[in-house]
C-alpha cells in the first residue's frame, strides 16, 4: 500500500438552495458562538434538547435554537422525530471533525463517516 492521502472532496451539500446546504460563513458563525459550540461538542453521543439543557446549564429556549441552527447548518443530525406519544427527538454530530481556514476564500473541512469534505463560498 502506497502512502496516499486522501483528499477532500467538495461537500455534495453546497449547492443546495435550502437550509440544509453547507454555508462555510454561517458554519463560522455557529461554531464561533460560546453555547452553539457547546452544543456541538456535547452531542457526541445521541441526545435530546432537555438533555443537552440540563447538562450544559443552559435554557431550553437557547437549547432549541441553538439545535435548530446547528442542524440547519449540517453539523447535526436529528435522529428520530418527536413522536406522538411524547418521546423527544435525539440529536447526534453529523461531522466527527470540523475545521475552519480562514484564508481567502474561507474554507471549512469536515469528516464525516470518514469521508473529507470541503467547502467554501
Amino acid at each position: 500500500m502506497g502512502d496516499t492521502v486522501d483528499q477532500p472532496s467538495r461537500c455534495p451539500r453546497i449547492d443546495r438552495d435550502d437550509e440544509l446546504g453547507c454555508d462555510p460563513y454561517r458554519i463560522m458563525d455557529l461554531l464561533s458562538d460560546d453555547d452553539a459550540r457547546a452544543v456541538f461538542l456535547y452531542v457526541e453521543e445521541p441526545a435530546t434538547v432537555s438533555d443537552i439543557s440540563e447538562a450544559l446549564d443552559l435554557p431550553q429556549s437557547t437549547a432549541y435554537r441553538k439545535v435548530e441552527e446547528l442542524h440547519e447548518a449540517g453539523l447535526l443530525s436529528q435522529l428520530n422525530e418527536r413522536s406522538r406519544t411524547g418521546t423527544p427527538g435525539h440529536y447526534v454530530r453529523a461531522m466527527d471533525h470540523v475545521s475552519v481556514t480562514y484564508d481567502e476564500p474561507l474554507r471549512i473541512e469536515c469528516t464525516c463517516n470518514g469521508r473529507l469534505l470541503y467547502c467554501e463560498p
